[in-house]
């Protein structure tokens, strides 16, 4: 009976040392269930979240407007269509060029060299009038001028150094883009034969013609008719 009483001891006083040992950690154990269970209680009733759920869609929804229908009172003669002018090389792109617009020497070239080679047609780049024409007369020989409206801007377009005979216009007179302007020559003032092509703005200055037919040329180049 005493042995039993001192078994008795020694395992309440382990039970002692074990609470006494681990109590920090039965401690935040038993707050940690606690709040849990208080959580649990507060939970809402279901039926309360299904219509709190429904309010936050409601509140977010987009409201998308009936389809409008086009106007039959349309005017369509009301609008202007615009259009652009057709601008094609006056030769063939590929062909070599020789001199170009700048500083030559202790001048100035006012254009474009095209070395074409002789007796090649030469074509009008756009519809416009003849204003000028030397058969043959100065520097550039038999040449043209013809003044056009590109895009409603006015520029000039001139055609020089063409083979005598070869040109058949006159002052005044209405061209069409792809028109026969006369035959690559060596007429004027030139070294060998090729066509001088350059591009006058509307105040009659030069301005780089390569450039310039480089941004304009719209359509492929046509051999003149």
């Amino acid at each position: 009976m005493p042995q039993q009483k001192s078994s008795s001891a020694r395992s309440f006083r382990r039970l002692i040392g074990f609470l006494r040992t681990h109590r920090s950690v039965l401690g935040i154990s038993a707050a940690a269930f606690t709040l849990t269970a208080v959580g649990i209680q507060q939970l809402p009733d279901p039926a309360v979240a299904q219509e709190a759920v429904l309010r936050l869609v409601a509140a977010q929804s987009i409201d998308v407007p009936a389809r409008s229908e086009p106007p039959t009172d349309l005017d369509r003669d009301a609008f202007e269509v615009s259009t652009f002018s057709t601008v094609q090389w006056p030769v063939d792109p590929a062909s070599p060029i020789g001199d170009r617009f700048g500083s030559r020497g202790s001048g100035f070239h006012h254009g474009t060299d095209f070395e074409a080679g002789f007796g090649t047609p030469v074509a009008a780049i756009a519809d416009g009038v003849v204003t000028e024409v030397g058969n043959p007369s100065g520097a550039l020989g038999v040449h043209v001028v013809i003044r056009h409206v590109i895009d409603g801007v006015t520029f000039s377009s001139v055609y020089g150094h063409m083979e005598l005979g070869s040109m058949h216009l006159s002052v005044g007179q209405t061209v069409v883009r792809g028109q026969l302007v006369g035959l690559v020559g060596d007429t004027g003032e030139s070294t060998g034969p090729h066509f001088h092509f350059g591009i006058e703005n509307g105040t009659g200055t030069y301005i780089n013609s390569l450039t310039w037919i480089r941004m304009h040329a719209n359509v492929p180049y046509a051999v003149p008719r």
